[in-house]
């Protein structure tokens, strides 16, 4: 038969053993310290034992102190205390002496007299309080500002609907003298008459229309209006006693004229 080898020990063998003998060594050292707990728990009880104080169960009454008797001072803590020694009643204070008679006691110090106040001179007048300051006289309120009154519904002044600033007038030969001074500040005019013979119309009801949308509305307190409106131009919806009057008018064109 081929004889073996001998035996070589592999490099995992040598892993296992050297964990075998840790292990032996962890299990030695947690044995010897499971040992020392022990022998703590069992010392502890013991020691407990020993310091707690023994109580006499029939404690002995407490002896009074020695009250010192009258004319002796009371010992002083730590020193030794010698004997009491009493005072003879010869040896206390004697009375007061009486005099004999016939002889005067002396006088006694009398108390030195209290000043008196001095009363107040008779000229001086009692002091008379001050009389309260008045409260100052409450301010008039000035005036509220009222506004001034509308001008009349026939005065022939500028006024306002919407964005179209108009004036109307010209029934008397003045109103239109001061109509026809100022057409050049606006850029349309109206002119609103009836008949053959064209007569002037008043209290006319117009509304400008643009886009199919009110633009401004107002009444013509003359035959004559002069209008500031927008560049643009606009239907004008003239209306009289119930008459309807249409009529498309642009701004820069002046007088147009609207016949009942």
């Amino acid at each position: 038969m081929p004889q073996l080898p001998p035996f070589a020990p592999t490099r995992s063998l040598k892993v296992v053993e050297a964990r075998l003998a840790r292990r032996s060594r962890v299990k030695r050292l947690v044995l010897a310290l499971s040992a020392g707990v022990v022998a703590l728990l069992a010392l502890v009880p013991a020691a407990s034992h020993a310091q707690a104080p023994v109580v006499d169960a029939n404690p002995a009454p407490a002896t009074p102190a020695a009250t010192p008797a009258p004319g002796t001072m009371a010992p002083t803590p730590g020193a030794t205390t010698p004997p009491a020694t009493t005072v003879p009643p010869a040896a206390t204070m004697p009375p007061a002496t009486q005099p004999a008679p016939g002889i005067a006691a002396p006088a006694t110090a009398a108390p030195p007299p209290t000043a008196s106040p001095m009363p107040a001179p008779t000229g001086t007048p009692p002091a008379v309080p001050a009389p309260p300051p008045m409260a100052a006289p409450a301010q008039p309120s000035p005036p509220l500002t009222v506004p001034p009154p509308p001008p009349p519904r026939d005065a022939m002044v500028q006024r306002q609907a919407g964005p179209v600033a108009y004036i109307c007038g010209g029934v008397a030969e003045d109103e239109q003298v001061a109509l026809q001074s100022q057409a050049r500040k606006y850029n349309m005019s109206l002119l609103f008459t009836q008949g053959a013979r064209g007569e002037y119309l008043s209290d006319v009801d117009v509304k400008l229309m643009r886009g199919g949308k009110e633009v401004a509305s107002f009444v013509a307190d003359g035959p004559r209006c002069l209008l500031k409106a927008p560049s643009g131009t606009y239907n004008v919806r003239a209306t009289y006693q119930g008459r309807t009057k249409t009529m498309t008018v642009s701004t820069n064109s002046k007088n147009a004229q609207m016949r009942w």
